[in-house]
């Protein structure tokens, strides 16, 4: 299956869901929502593959996406579950590989943690079995071995885009995997002075994330890049007011975010990047119309093609109330993101 777009039924799509009022969505700063590609662009390759963060370079994401976890000896990878099963053929190469098989839990899984880095290299990622997966197969080849990514590599593939076509990616990792260590993990990779300051706050293309408060707490106290606090959308000022103590950003779902927690997050400083959009334009549409700073999708053509239409015209007049909006919240912020 081949996902397009027709602009003429995205015009349509934008009449039915637009709102009036709302003729410049405005975000936190101003700037357009970004494009954060979830784990690479796993609506056409398998996530968080080499090839899937390539891909993704190549279909103009502001930003790369995906989830961190460390091996048996010290690498860290792209991973999404901790496990190994739904997104490898691990259990079809154990039948044929004895090493492999030893490393199967008692309950049947296979757990990154217990793999070297060389024998996460032998396996090869597979679509999970998920409505938005591999949804438009287009560039996917059978016969790939599709490589489970470290973050070095993906924070290379950025790196190395910008250094031959002066066009900034950004990389935004979550702490997956439960501990400090990972966090440290990231940050390392982050400061590695090859990439010389590359990836620092002022150049606007990190942001670290994480579902758990005691991990968006210990990065923000260790680095000026922004982090995001995921899985929740302020109800009330006091809450937005307690996460911009430790966060710079939410990242809720899309059921938990609406116009009215985006705009308290709005208030407090807070930037919100809501999970996860598939193919639907409409849904992009109604989104960028609360002001959202950014959304992660499997699908970064869509979102851009979206985004670019929501944005294309506004008033005037319009950007004049824009612009006040924008003064009044830049106070507010603790570190800024481009």
């Amino acid at each position: 299956m081949r996902l397009s777009i027709s602009l003429a039924a995205l015009a349509t799509v934008l009449a039915a869901t637009s709102d009036p009022a709302l003729a410049v969505p405005s975000t936190l700063t101003g700037a357009l929502p970004l494009v954060i590609n979830h784990r690479g662009a796993s609506g056409y390759l398998p996530e968080e593959t080499v090839q899937a963060y390539q891909l993704s370079v190549q279909q103009g994401a502001d930003f790369l996406e995906g989830d961190v976890y460390i091996t048996a000896d010290g690498v860290a990878v792209m991973l999404h579950d901790g496990t190994l099963n739904a997104t490898t053929n691990v259990v079809q190469y154990a039948a044929t590989h004895p090493e492999i098989a030893a490393l199967k839990s008692a309950n049947g899984s296979y757990d990154v943690t217990k793999f070297t880095y060389a024998q996460l290299m032998e396996l090869t990622g597979t679509f999970r079995n998920t409505n938005g997966y591999g949804t438009d197969r287009t560039y996917y080849d059978p016969s790939v071995h599709y490589q489970i990514a470290t973050l070095s590599q993906v924070a290379d593939i950025a790196y190395e885009n910008y250094l031959a076509t002066g066009t900034k990616t950004g990389i935004y990792p979550e702490a997956k995997q439960s501990g400090l260590g990972v966090a440290d993990a990231i940050l390392s990779v982050l400061n590695d002075p090859k990439y010389n300051g590359y990836f620092s706050s002022s150049n606007g293309t990190a942001i670290l994330q994480s579902f758990d408060q005691s991990q968006v707490a210990y990065m923000s106290s260790l680095t000026d890049i922004p982090v995001t606090y995921l899985g929740v959308c302020p109800s009330t000022a006091a809450q937005a007011a307690q996460i911009a103590t430790f966060a710079d950003g939410v990242g809720p779902s899309t059921s938990q975010t609406d116009a009215n927690c985006v705009a308290l997050a709005h208030a407090a400083g807070l930037f919100v990047d809501p999970y996860t959009f598939l193919y639907a334009e409409s849904t992009y549409v109604t989104y960028y119309n609360m002001g959202v700073d950014g959304v992660f999708t499997n699908f970064a053509p869509i979102a851009e093609a979206v985004r670019d239409q929501v944005f294309a015209a506004p008033e005037p007049a319009s950007l004049a109330v824009l612009g006040l909006g924008v003064a009044s919240l830049l106070p507010l912020r603790r570190r800024g993101r481009g």
